[in-house]
């Protein structure tokens, strides 16, 4: 076919573009909102990372506070082990005896992993046992059969409130992270303790009567 008045042929096949192949403007919109997906989500691990860091910071430094437990939370450690000890010697009742054992064996493990602890770190701690608590010992050494087992139990439920006290003080207010979860970790096993003691009282209580 010619084109009107003259001699030069129209060209009906028109240059056209693959439908199926995003242009080039397409194609750097594509690469735009992938970066922007990438990087929102890298933000957001980012936050997420924050917020566990935030929740549960370790911290490896040892305040005056940590010290303090490390002396105090080891004479008790040693005070119940040496209390266990008596109880068994000198328990009448069986129920007596068993807590005896449970707690002798229950602060021998507590002893071993605080000593581990304390001492990766140079943290001072003891081998004694406090004055107050040697007192108690000695006056509990005197006594015989039900005289003891009543004596003993109640000690043991008044001092494991005190124990409980500072073990939480410990958590609330210590800084180092591996002490504080130490403290978590025992506060529990002392709450167990207390529970049982509380049994124990009760079966001595019921056959005193």
């Amino acid at each position: 076919m010619w084109e009107k008045g003259g001699t030069k042929p129209i060209n009906f096949l028109m240059k056209t573009r693959n439908l199926n192949q995003p242009t080039s403007m397409m194609r750097t919109a594509m690469v735009k909102r992938s970066g922007a997906v990438l990087l929102s989500a890298f933000c957001l691990l980012g936050f997420a990372s924050c917020e566990n860091e935030d929740d549960e910071p370790i911290v490896d430094t040892i305040s005056q506070q940590d010290r303090n437990f490390a002396i105090s939370s080891s004479q008790l450690l040693n005070a119940q082990i040496s209390m266990g000890q008596l109880a068994v010697t000198k328990g009448q009742d069986d129920s007596v005896l068993d807590f005896g054992r449970l707690i002798l064996k229950d602060n021998t493990a507590s002893k071993t992993e605080l000593t581990g602890i304390l001492n990766s770190k140079e943290v001072e701690f003891s081998d004694d046992i406090s004055a107050e608590m040697q007192t108690k010992y000695d006056e509990l050494a005197l006594l015989q059969g039900k005289a003891f087992d009543k004596a003993f139990i109640n000690f043991q439920i008044g001092n494991l409130d005190k124990s409980i006290s500072m073990f939480e003080n410990q958590i609330d207010n210590g800084q180092n992270f591996t002490i504080k979860g130490y403290a978590t970790k025992t506060l529990d096993t002392i709450k167990s303790h207390k529970k049982e003691a509380i049994l124990v009282k009760a079966e001595i209580d019921i056959e005193n009567l």
